[in-house]
């Protein structure tokens, strides 16, 4: 899961896997560690009646949890939607969230971040 802040929006983008994880109920957890040994855990979690976003105190650190519903997981993860909840941001008191599915780069990157993406709808055939 790849996480892009700014100001007051937060952009998540997930693989194929963790697309399927939420589907079935299941939180999608990643971390970053830091020199100083912090750690920054970042949290999509299937839960709730709705979207929400906070921060949580886990193990005497803070993490940030983004909060959806399993009925919109479920349908998200099995539809060709790009986006959970549609084209509309989500919006939680101001802050506005975009989840979406991880798509093959159309230019191609050193390094993974191919791995388990989802096809590229851009891409054509040969």
């Amino acid at each position: 899961m790849k996480l892009r802040m700014l100001g007051d929006s937060l952009r998540l983008r997930l693989t194929m896997r963790e697309t399927y994880m939420i589907g079935e109920g299941q939180s999608v957890i990643e971390s970053t560690s830091f020199s100083d040994s912090s750690v920054m855990r970042y949290v999509l979690s299937v839960e709730g009646d709705r979207v929400s976003a906070g921060m949580a105190l886990n193990q005497g650190q803070h993490q940030l949890v983004i909060k959806v519903p399993a009925h919109l997981a479920a349908q998200w993860s099995q539809s060709t939607d790009v986006r959970l909840g549609g084209d509309e941001l989500l919006d939680v008191d101001g802050l506005q969230i975009l989840i979406e599915k991880d798509f093959d780069c159309v230019a191609p990157r050193s390094g993974d971040e191919h791995i388990d993406t989802f096809p590229n709808p851009s891409h054509t055939k040969c």
